[in-house]
C-alpha cells in the first residue's frame, strides 16, 4: 500500500511538470516557489522589512500574560522549529548537495528566502483566524486552535469547508509518516547500529518520553521544546 501511495506521489508530484530541454521543471516545485515569489513581492519583502520586529517579538519584548493563548512566543517558535528541523535538513542537505554539487546548497538558501514569506503568511493567517474556546468566561483561559484547516474554512467562507476537512485528513497521515514514522525509525536504526539495542526497545522507550510530553498539551510541548530546540539547534549548526 505504501509503495503504491509512494509511487502515485512520484508520479503526480514529482515526475510531472513542464519540459525544459533535457530536465523536467515538477508542477510541485514552481508551485512552492511561485507562491513565495508571489507573497514575497505582494508583501513588500516583509522578510527583510519586518525581520528587527521579527527578533523583538520572539525575544518576548511583546509578551502580555492576559493575551489570548496557551504559549509565549518564544515557545511557539521552539515548538514549531522542533518539527521544522529534523531529518530532512540533515539527510535531505546532505543529499542535495551529493546529487546537485554545491550549487544545491545556494538555491535551498533562495527557497528559504522565498519561503520565509510564506510562513509569514501562513501564521498570521493562523492567528487571524484561530478558534479561543473559553473555559472559565476569559479567553485567555481557555484552549486555542489553528491552523489551515480553520483559516481555510473561516478565510475562504463555509463553501470551502470540504477542502478544510481534506487537509486536515492529509495533514494527519502526514503526522504519523513523515512527522513521526520516519523519525522514529531513524532513531531506532541509529540506536541498533550504534548501541545494539533492540528497535522495539527503543521504540517503547521513545513512545513512553514522548507521550509524557505530549499529554501534557501544548503548554507543557512548548516548555520542553524552549529547553531542547535552542540545544538541538545549536547542536545542528
Amino acid at each position: 500500500f505504501f509503495e503504491w501511495l509512494v509511487d502515485i506521489g512520484n508520479r503526480w508530484v514529482v515526475n510531472l511538470g513542464i519540459s525544459v530541454g533535457e530536465e523536467t521543471i515538477p508542477f510541485m516545485v514552481i508551485i512552492l516557489l511561485g507562491t513565495g515569489i508571489f507573497l514575497t513581492l505582494r508583501l513588500g519583502f516583509i522578510q527583510l522589512r519586518r525581520l528587527g520586529h521579527g527578533f523583538g517579538v520572539t525575544s518576548g519584548k511583546y509578551d502580555d500574560p492576559e493575551e489570548p493563548g496557551d504559549v509565549s512566543h518564544f515557545q511557539a517558535l521552539t515548538t514549531a522549529l522542533s518539527a521544522t528541523v529534523g531529518i530532512g535538513n540533515i539527510a535531505g542537505v546532505a543529499l542535495a548537495i551529493h546529487w546537485g554539487g554545491p550549487g544545491a546548497l545556494f538555491w535551498m538558501w533562495v527557497t528559504a528566502f522565498l519561503g520565509m514569506a510564506t510562513k509569514y503568511t501562513e501564521v498570521t493567517l493562523s492567528q487571524k483566524y484561530r478558534n479561543i474556546e473559553a473555559t472559565t468566561g476569559k479567553a485567555w483561559e481557555g484552549t486555542v486552535s489553528g491552523g489551515p484547516m480553520y483559516y481555510i474554512e473561516r478565510g475562504l467562507g463555509p463553501s470551502w469547508k470540504w477542502m478544510a476537512v481534506l487537509f486536515a485528513i492529509l495533514l494527519g497521515l502526514t503526522a504519523f509518516l513523515t512527522g513521526n514514522a520516519i523519525q522514529a525509525n531513524t532513531v531506532a536504526d541509529t540506536m541498533l547500529n550504534t548501541f545494539n539495542i533492540s528497535k522495539p526497545v527503543t521504540g517503547i522507550a521513545t513512545s513512553l518520553v514522548i507521550a509524557a510530553v505530549i499529554l501534557g498539551g501544548i503548554t507543557r510541548i512548548g516548555k520542553v521544546t524552549s529547553i531542547l530546540a535552542p540545544f538541538m539547534a545549536a547542536v545542528y549548526v
